[in-house]
């Protein structure tokens, strides 16, 4: 059965075939990189973000690492942890 909302579509549809639990960790993941930046500081943020990479990269046997990592490069710039050019430099 389809979803028949937006909002039900977007969960349905969030990071594939990956399994739910892995959904629900990037989740957390994404909301919790906001609340270490305004809590403790940039330092200890890109820190976790570093773990978080970390385990998407382990998880790559169960699921398609680079969606979520993607999402967390993403969410690193928007919090001022990175700039785009640097990675673009990286990459």
């Amino acid at each position: 059965m389809a979803p028949r909302t937006l909002s039900g579509a977007l969960t349905a549809n969030f990071l594939g075939q990956a399994p739910t639990w892995f959904k629900a960790a990037v989740g957390v993941f994404i909301l919790a990189n906001a609340m270490l930046v305004v809590a403790f500081g940039k330092a200890v943020a890109g820190w976790a973000l570093i773990g978080e990479f970390i385990f998407c990269l382990v998880m790559a046997l169960k699921c398609y690492p680079l969606q979520p990592g993607g999402l967390l490069v993403i969410e690193a710039v928007i919090l001022g942890l990175t700039t785009p050019m640097h990675i673009y430099e990286e990459t």
